[in-house]
């Protein structure tokens, strides 16, 4: 496949002006979620928090022909060295260094917003600026922290910039995770009913259906509720809004290959390709695995080198950075992780790559790329 001078000319206008001169196919978020809605596969949205993980899923984007949303949360900016200007480089450098054709997005994952203060606004509205200033193609907007009521007015304010550029649009109700319960088929519709009729027409809508972020701990429940999953995708689908589905990390695959059929669309990994980067033992579903004390397991021949992570767990125990803050160690570890030998490179590429082409098998996105490049004509 050879990039159409068509494809180029068609990216959105923020991209053409910071990437312009660069022949990469990183297109509008939409045209991934709305074939994504048409043709019925899931867009593997692939949180890179160490640009470690980039050839990897690259590689594999490339030989399955798969489309990949390339994100990183407004937190995660805070411990990756990695914001917007940073991020977004880094990812079309790599993506053009594996030399992938396939279509793919940017993408501003949770954009959080946490209470209703001017001054958490006023950094996301930051953040958001930013994004679209560096290429992103996509947004999300996570006010979910706060009452229903607020949510909506918070977004509907910070979406308007997301929309007036064009771009994919994400939003959400019920905070994932969070202690309220799962979102509501009633919530869904009133919430983007509201955004609707106010100008704002998302693309996707994230949910409390039981995932969480990071590593599933021993004794969780279920994970993902698809019932209650597909009753808020029926209520939400006259306005052609599809689920993104979050904290998908240690979810088995066969269960990941029904998402689409229960209206989920965009499906979220973070976790997993950062527990390949540091080499943790996993259990066949990408959960990481703990020893008797409650740590990680770290595998001498995966991720990084032992030497290393035996400073990244001294870092850990000495800033009690610990469990789930791990990944608080890819900033000040950031500078070693990226000069280590291309022999630990390697295997971390491999990995990744046979992880991705596997999460792209069970997102049916397999072949989606050449749908995308139809869609966008």
């Amino acid at each position: 496949m050879t990039l159409s001078p068509t494809l180029l000319s068609k990216r959105p206008p923020n991209v053409q002006k910071v990437f312009g001169d660069v022949p990469t196919p990183l297109v509008n978020g939409k045209a991934l979620y709305d074939t994504a809605k048409k043709e019925h596969f899931i867009v593997g949205a692939f949180n890179v928090r160490s640009t470690l993980s980039i050839p990897g899923i690259a590689l594999a984007a490339k030989e399955t022909d798969s489309v990949v949303a390339y994100e990183i949360a407004k937190s995660e900016t805070t411990y990756t060295g990695l914001p917007p200007e940073k991020f977004s480089r880094a990812i079309v450098e790599g993506v053009t260094r594996v030399g992938c054709e396939v279509p793919y997005a940017i993408h501003a994952d949770h954009t959080t917003v946490k209470n209703t203060t001017e001054e958490a606004i006023e950094s996301a509205r930051d953040i958001i600026r930013r994004s679209i200033a560096s290429g992103y193609t996509s947004v999300s907007i996570d006010a979910s922290h706060n009452e229903n009521e607020d949510n909506l007015r918070i977004t509907r304010d910070l979406a308007r910039q997301v929309v007036e550029a064009g771009l994919g649009l994400e939003v959400e109700i019920g905070e994932i995770g969070g202690e309220r319960g799962f979102s509501t088929p009633e919530e869904g519709k009133w919430f983007i009913e509201n955004l609707v009729k106010d100008g704002i027409h998302p693309d996707l809508l994230a949910i409390n259906n039981g995932s969480v972020h990071g590593n599933y701990g021993p004794g969780f429940g279920e994970g993902i509720q698809l019932d209650t999953t597909k009753a808020i995708y029926e209520a939400i689908s006259p306005w052609n809004v599809g689920i993104a589905q979050h904290g998908i990390s240690g979810t088995p695959l066969d269960k990941i290959a029904r998402f689409a059929d229960y209206g989920i669309f965009k499906g979220n990994v973070a976790t997993l390709f950062q527990n390949i980067v540091f080499g943790l033992k996993m259990e066949d579903n990408g959960n990481a695995v703990y020893d008797e004390d409650g740590d990680y397991i770290k595998l001498e021949d995966e991720g990084i080198p032992m030497d290393l992570w035996r400073e990244v767990t001294a870092w850990m125990k000495e800033t009690g950075n610990t469990g789930g803050n791990l990944k608080r160690a890819n900033l000040p570890f950031k500078e070693k992780m990226e000069s280590i030998d291309r022999k630990y490179k390697e295997r971390i590429n491999k990995r990744t790559y046979e992880w991705a082409k596997n999460l792209f098998q069970a997102l049916r996105s397999v072949n989606s790329g050449r749908k995308v490049l139809e869609y966008i004509g």
